[in-house]
């Protein structure tokens, strides 16, 4: 516990002395992305992602007024409070990340296992490119999720929220390849983040075929 606070406030001294030449409005679009992506994964995941006794939300409003109408050293306190709560807020958000992309991982990966005894029997007949396209996806799905951890690590936790969102979407691209169902938990996130980049591939194959 020592070493993650340790961490922290050495990540977050860090960040103090590279912002000390920033604007507020850099430091403030900086801060509008993490506050972005955190509520993005509250909302698709139904993660509670809180400090204290301040919502991201309160965190967000308060920015956005302040910033609107408060002078420089009232700015300057909201901001460098904002990025210290979402700096922890970021943090204990990776951990139920890693369970829920581990988690959809080991679904989709269970699913291909099952799928290989299937064709091994004899009970069902594999396409090479859905064999490819799905081997592919899980090997993505496995590497960011394992990157992010590293991220984690190192205290990126920006970075590591990013890369734990990547490997979700893998797993959920393996289940639709195949033509698994979706689980409840994650169809929000597969609606959002799946959805259009499933049907633009599915346009460019269409494409392809009509043009050959």
């Amino acid at each position: 516990m020592k070493f993650f606070t340790s961490v922290i406030l050495l990540s977050f001294s860090l960040g103090l002395v590279a912002k000390s030449t920033m604007s507020y409005r850099e430091r403030k679009k900086q801060l509008d992305g993490k506050i972005a992506l955190v509520l993005e994964l509250k909302e698709h995941l139904k993660l509670e992602p809180e400090v204290g006794k301040s919502s991201v939300e309160s965190i967000r409003d308060q920015v956005e007024e302040t910033y609107r109408v408060g002078k420089r050293a009232e700015i300057e306190k909201v901001l460098t409070l904002a990025e210290g709560e979402i700096l922890i807020t970021q943090r204990k958000l990776c951990v139920p990340m890693e369970e829920v992309a581990t988690g959809l991982y080991q679904k989709a990966m269970g699913h291909w296992i099952q799928m290989e005894n299937d064709e091994k029997s004899g009970s069902t007949r594999l396409e090479w490119d859905t064999k490819d396209k799905i081997q592919r996806y899980l090997v993505m799905a496995k590497s960011e999720k394992d990157h992010a951890k590293e991220y984690y690590l190192s205290g990126n936790y920006q970075l590591s929220l990013h890369t734990y969102k990547r490997s979700l979407v893998y797993s959920l691209l393996t289940l639709r390849s195949q033509k698994s169902e979706i689980p409840e938990t994650y169809q929000s996130a597969d609606a959002a983040w799946v959805q259009p980049i499933w049907m633009n591939l599915h346009k460019q194959k269409q494409n392809s075929i009509q043009e050959n």
